[in-house]
């Protein structure tokens, strides 16, 4: 195997783990997954808009922009295991294992950030 594709493979295979990490990681602390596409401008637009939001926030969480296009793996293994059907832009709030709440597109910008974190 080349070392491009096994570059590639290695990256595929820890990309597939990295929702099992969030999990985990959740447990600790919430973890805000915020699924963007760079090619969309709702997407831009809601990322700018809800990186504000989360300003506001006066406690501990963990932030996590997923690109959509580089890692769809990730992403559809997150639509899988949380059983949450994929979109983007979307965000997954995640605590003590289990998401807590969701949304997607405009109705990112609903969602009650500090209720939710704190």
């Amino acid at each position: 195997m080349s070392w491009f594709f096994k570059k590639k493979k290695e990256e595929l295979e820890h990309s597939n783990d990295l929702h099992k990490e969030y999990i985990e990681l959740s447990y600790e602390q919430p973890q805000v997954l915020f699924k963007h596409s760079h090619k969309c401008g709702t997407s831009t637009w809601v990322l700018r808009e809800f990186k504000q939001m989360l300003d506001s926030v006066d406690c501990s969480f963990d932030f996590e922009l997923i690109n959509v296009f580089d890692k769809r793996s990730l992403s559809n293994e997150l639509a899988r295991v949380l059983q949450i059907p994929h979109q983007s832009p979307q965000v997954l709030v995640l605590k003590n294992g289990k998401v807590v709440d969701h949304a997607s597109h405009g109705d990112i910008l609903q969602l009650n950030v500090t209720h939710l974190l704190c």
